[in-house]
């Protein structure tokens, strides 16, 4: 089984220009042309499409591709899910008049393991959020060099 392999945008481990060009080509050539849609999927209750169509907005655009629309659906199922659990705790106690563990503790354990493993997947883990911050910075920088030189190359 292989390590988990982020992109290379989010990589942050040394890796040689050329490597970091050929990934680049790779990954553009399976990501496709195909942009995610904003349209979230049918399946979804009202709050899931609401997340859906949040978490969308939250990352870059051009960032996620249509493949990422089950994923993203997914991520959105399992915060709907846990708000409802959040709820139910919050209305009943963490544990039943029999001093049972309240169900819905259970339930929100397993969606946010669900949360956890595939927020990552579309950068939404801290670390994740991190690197493309790190990236976009990055892109900035030499957006303002490519500003610079064409100003010092007109002087």
């Amino acid at each position: 089984m292989m390590a988990n392999i982020k992109p290379v945008e989010l990589q942050t481990g040394h890796i040689s220009n050329t490597e970091k060009e050929e990934r680049l080509k790779a990954e553009s050539k399976l990501k496709g042309d195909k942009i995610i849609t904003p349209k979230p999927p049918k399946e979804l209750s009202s709050n899931g499409k609401k997340l859906y169509k949040k978490i969308i907005d939250l990352l870059p655009t051009g960032f996620l591709n249509g493949g990422d629309t089950f994923v993203v659906g997914i991520v959105a199922e399992a915060l709907d899910r846990m708000q409802i659990c959040q709820t139910k705790i919050n209305a009943d106690g963490l544990f039943t008049k029999g001093g049972e563990e309240n169900n819905a503790v259970k339930t929100y354990d397993k969606y946010s393991k669900t949360f956890e493993k595939f927020s990552g997947k579309i950068g939404l883990s801290p670390k994740d959020r991190s690197a493309l911050a790190v990236l976009i910075l990055s892109d900035n920088d030499k957006k303002q060099d490519e500003v610079l030189n064409i100003l010092d190359d007109d002087e």
